[in-house]
Order: structure tokens, then sequence, then C-alpha cells
């Protein structure tokens, strides 16, 4: 198309000149590594005009990216193998519909390298875990068999969400992060155990049930829906998927109130019934906010009200803290009185980081900026490329982690820059402050923000042996930030005065209030993910966590982290079976922070194994009872939940 190409040129020469030259949706770069820029966006004087000059610059890039994009759709031209597919064969390119040689079908697309295709035989390879079935669904709970001895002052149930379901006919998701969310629900009562695993009944899940195919966006795969009309198929080709909108809350369980939220990172919760587990109302937080993307790991605080985090694809005003008050009443609309009452703008205009938790203190909310990245013109050329969130997501391997911290009060982020190494965290463990330091606990990837790029299953299903360690390294890190700089101090001269840790933070006499940090780590603990604590010393100076070995499987253990005495206590799991995440529940009148249980899931990987979930008592972490499953009754492995002793 000569003619095409002549016109999109001339318009890109024209814009060229305002923004620059920026190959495959490189960043126009922000102020946002000057200090004294990165400050003044945060003052209300002046922001107005500020924004606008920015919002302008903006537009101009985006359409020059959108441009750029729509002539390598049109050329035939790669997508950056970063924003591709990792494990796939970038000279390999199929248009539509991919098919393996054993009738599975993933989605592929004109401008989409061809990933290794599912087939039955490399399911096979899989994790019992990752290959439930549809007819796995239970409607009714089922007794399990109880060994050793349960505690009878545990009362009440253990929910847990995560993904399960995977095939839906011929089609198949190929992420572990997208399969349809199950359910589990651990009811405790005078030390029996009952266990209930049900297909949560979003309205993504049911219409696929419906067309026996998948329809719908997850994280590395999307699948049109056959109801479509030609008209709409081709708007949602210029027109961004609604990421706000999915409804498949396959991460977590929140209690709120006295309702149960389904969650996941789209502004979309599901208020599912706390006995049947069944979609019993939507709450649609863009309506309210906004926003684009949210949380899967809110705040509760002890006067019932919620911190909840949302993203927004304007650089401006990209991370945002929302305050929803306590809400007693069920009969209130859901989340009424939310507001946004914190912002902090990217340090990219094109780029927006990925954020799946954040931490709180007393007086400051703790957000980490790290270098995975949302590219604004894939996502906005998303539909035109069929192209997947995962390959709209860029890695910049030689930036750093910049720490911000945000005073509560004013909802204003304190002058100071605070830059961690390179890496990617998953999950906040705690954060609390101490004598003019804020200490920040994270499970932490040290230069490897490409993790989602290895959990696609065909990966998976060629790397899952016994030894298999996911090629991660994922282990307890302390980042601690003063507060106050004191000018006289040396150059590289550490700040942190807490005796208690080896963590660093040095400053550049070139660099005015920015702070480099190295962190504490406790030399030979195991891999751990998935953390908890005792939730009472949420935002506060605590001593425990406990964690998993998760996906690795080399040493199948969940993990007790006594980071006052740096020393670690494992549970070693049997060879068959995956440790989930663990939670701690706190005995009647407990005075201290490890009195009481830590339960947690064991799944089982093949079917001669049982699943069953274990007690451990807390203080010593050793094993007082199970609750086990039959055989045959196959659980998917859950990422978070939540236990509450409420009657619903």
């Amino acid at each position: 198309m000569p003619g095409t190409h002549s016109l999109l040129w001339e318009v890109l020469c024209s814009l060229g000149n305002e923004v620059g030259d920026h190959e495959d949706g490189d960043d126009v770069e922000g102020g946002g590594d000057d200090d004294e820029n990165a400050n003044d966006d945060h003052e209300d004087e002046g922001r107005e005009d500020k924004d606008d000059d920015g919002d302008g610059v903006m537009m101009k890039g985006v359409v020059v990216m959108m441009l750029m994009e729509m002539m390598k759709v049109i050329s035939g031209f790669q997508a950056l193998p970063e924003a591709g597919a990792p494990m796939a064969d970038l000279n390999s390119r199929q248009k539509g519909p991919c098919r393996s040689q054993d009738g599975l079908t993933s989605h592929c697309a004109t401008d989409v390298p061809n990933r290794r295709l599912m087939t039955q035989e490399m399911y096979s390879k899989l994790p019992q875990w990752l290959n439930l079935e549809q007819s796995d669904h239970m409607e009714k709970p089922i007794n399990t068999i109880v060994s050793g001895k349960i505690p009878t002052w545990i009362c009440g149930s253990l929910y847990r969400n995560g993904p399960g379901i995977y095939k839906v006919g011929p089609t198949a998701w190929n992420h572990v992060f997208d399969g349809f969310a199950v359910l589990q629900r651990w009811t405790f009562k005078d030390g029996t155990v009952t266990f209930q695993s049900s297909i949560l009944d979003s309205d993504c899940y049911k219409k696929s049930a419906r067309h026996n195919k998948i329809v719908g966006q997850g994280l590395g795969n999307r699948f049109p829906d056959p109801c479509e009309t030609i008209f709409s198929r081709l708007f949602h080709k210029f027109v961004p998927s609604n990421l706000a909108s999915i409804d498949n809350t396959l991460v977590n369980i929140v209690e709120f109130g006295d309702r149960l939220f389904a969650v996941t990172e789209s502004l979309l919760l599901n208020e599912v019934t706390p006995d049947s587990l069944k979609v019993m109302g939507k709450t649609q937080l863009s309506k309210q906010l906004a926003l684009h993307l949210g949380t899967a790991h809110p705040h509760i605080l002890k006067d019932g009200s919620m911190i909840y985090y949302g993203t927004h694809f304007d650089y401006c005003k990209a991370y945002n803290f929302v305050s929803v008050p306590a809400q007693p009443e069920s009969s209130k609309p859901t989340f009424e009185g939310a507001k946004i009452v914190a912002t902090v703008p990217s340090r990219w205009k094109m780029n927006i980081s990925y954020t799946h938790s954040f931490g709180i203190t007393e007086n400051y909310f703790v957000h980490l900026e790290q270098p995975l990245t949302f590219n604004i013109p894939r996502l906005m050329m998303m539909g035109l490329r069929g192209a997947c969130v995962e390959e709209c997501m860029v890695i910049h391997q030689d930036e750093t982690m910049d720490i911000h911290v945000i005073d509560r009060a004013t909802g204003k982020r304190i002058p100071i820059a605070f830059k961690a190494p390179n890496g990617f965290v998953f999950h906040f463990i705690n954060c609390y402050e101490d004598l003019n330091h804020i200490v920040f606990d994270a499970c932490f990837y040290p230069n490897e923000a490409d993790s989602m790029k290895k959990k696609y299953l065909d990966y998976l299903a060629n790397n899952f042996t016994e030894f298999y360690t996911c090629d991660e390294s994922v282990h307890f890190a302390r980042f601690v930030m003063p507060l106050k700089l004191d000018e006289k101090v040396a150059e590289d001269a550490n700040l942190v005065t807490l005796p208690y840790t080896t963590a660093t933070a040095v400053i550049k006499r070139k660099e005015k209030n920015v702070v480099y940090l190295t962190p504490e780590t406790i030399e030979g603990s195991p891999i751990v993910d998935l953390p908890r604590i005792n939730y009472d010393y949420n935002g506060v100076k605590y001593r425990y966590f406990y964690g998993t070995s998760a996906f690795n499987q080399e040493r199948k253990q969940l993990s007790k982290f006594d980071l006052e005495q740096k020393r670690v206590m494992t549970y070693d799991a049997e060879k068959n079976v995956t440790p989930g995440e663990p939670v701690f529940l706190a005995r009647p009148g407990a005075t201290k922070e490890d009195d009481g249980v830590v339960v947690s899931t064991l799944i089982a990987d093949s079917p001669d194994a049982q699943s069953f979930l274990v007690v451990l008592d807390a203080e010593t972490f050793e094993e007082v009872g199970r609750a086990s499953l039959p055989h045959e009754v196959k659980m998917n492995f859950t990422f978070h939940g939540n236990f509450t002793d409420k009657i619903f």
C-alpha cells in the first residue's frame, strides 16, 4: 500500500519535529529523575498549565507511536521481541486461530508471534492443579479426612481464589494468570473441616461455557466474541479492550464490611455468596473513579475503612491511592464515598509501571514504580495488532526501581527520590516507621522484571520437573528509607542509623535529594513469595512473616521468617504436592505476635497424591493436624485468600 505508507510517513515527519523519533514505542522522557521537577509535579500551584503542556506532548507522542504501530501492521514488520512472545519463534507467524494437531486452539493474530501451542501432550506434563476440568466444579461442600488435631477454637471459613480452568471445548488459555477463577471454601467447626471448590460464574466464564470455547481477554491470550457483529469487531480493532471490565476475578477474596469480593487487577469486583460461592452482584469502580486498573491487595484498616490502589494511563496521574469509608450496611451501594486521596505521576510519559501491591504505614503510603511497564501506544493499538496485554508490557533492563513515599495527611510525595536496584516485586510483606526511617520489606526478584513472561503454560510444560525452579530467584529483601537527609553527611556514607539492619541508603552530591538504596537480605534464606503476616501488625513494626516456595519444585516448603533473630524455620512438604499461601490465624486472647496457627493448602501435583490443608503451630512451625481430600478430588493452586469467623 504505497499510498498509505506515504500518508503515514508525511504525518510522522510533521509530528516528529515536535516529539522526536522514538522507535517501537520508546519513551518520551519526562522529568521523573530530576528531583526538583519531580517535586514540582506534586505542587498545586501551576499544575494545571503544566498538565496541559504534558498532555499535548503526550498526545503527539501517542499519535506517533500509534502510526508507527499501524505501519508495522500494514508492512508486516515484527514487533519488539521484549513486547512479543518470549517463548515463541519470532520468525513464525500465523493468522487467525492456531490449532494444534490434537485439537486445542489458541488465538493468534497477524502481528503476534505464534507461541508454542498447548497440546494435550503438553497439558499432561503440567501438574494436576493446572489441568482441572469443568466437571470438577462442586455445588456443595464435602467432608475432609482429618488427621492429627485441628484446634477447636478455629471456627469459621478460609476462602481461597485462583485460576483453575484453562480449557473450554477446543480452546485453551496459555498463561498461568489467565485461567478461569475457581474459589475454595474450607469451613472449620469443632475440629472438623469441610471443603468446597466452585468455578466462579463470571460473565466471561458463562459465555465461554455457553459457546463451548473461550471468549474474553486475558494477560497472555485474547479470544474474540462469536456474537460480535462485523462492525463491533472492526470497532474493537481500533478501540482498546476495556481492561477495567474484565470480570474473571481470579486473584484474591477480600472481606469488606459484611461482604466477600472476588478481585483481580481490573476495576470490576464480583461480590460472592459465602455459602454457594456464586456471584451475587458486581461493582464497577470505573464508574466511581477515573482509573483504568486496580489492585487485588487493598489494605483494610482497623476502623473498617479500606485503602485501595488504582492505575491511570495518563502519566500525570498514573499512581493513585483511594480511601473507601467503612460500609457496615449491605443495603448501601458498594464502595460508596470512595475518593482518590493521593496521586503520583509516572517518571515516563509513554509507560506506566505495573503495580500489584503497595505498602502503608501509620503516616505514609509506599508505592514501587518498577521497570516493568505498560506501554501506552501498544495498549491503544492492542486491538489492531491482535495483541494480548502481556505483549503491551515493556521491560526497562537497566533502570532502577523507584520508591515513592506519600504523606497520607497531605496526599503529597515527600521530596526525596529513593532508588533501589533493578528488579521486580509482586508482593509487599509489610512497611513501618521507626526513628525517622521507613522500613519496607518485600519478596524481591533482583534483575528479573520478566517474571510474567516465564508463566506461559508451554514454558512450564517443557520445564516442570521435580527440579523446576521457574528460573527465578525471589527472596526476602529489606529496604530502609531515611525520611530526613543530613546535608553534611559524606557522600556514599550510609544514612541508615537503625542498629538492627544492614540495609544502606547513600546520596550523591551531584544529585540533590536522591537516595540510592541497597537491601538487607538473610544469607541462605529460601525462595519465598505469597507472604503473610499477623494482620494486627500491618503497617507497624513486626517480627514474623510466613511464605511459600510456590512454583519452585526443587525444594517445596513453607517458611517462617524471624526478622529479629534473622533466622528461618521451614516446613518441608511431600514430594508430590505444591505448597500454597500460608495464612496466620491468631489464637483468641493471644498477646504474642506468633501465638496462633498457620494454615496452608498443599496441592496434589498428580492423581496419585492427595491434596490437603495443613495446620501448623505458628510458634514452633510444626504440624498439628491436616484435613485431606479424597484422591479423586482435584484442587487448583490458589494465589490468595482470607479467613473469616463471621457467620454470614
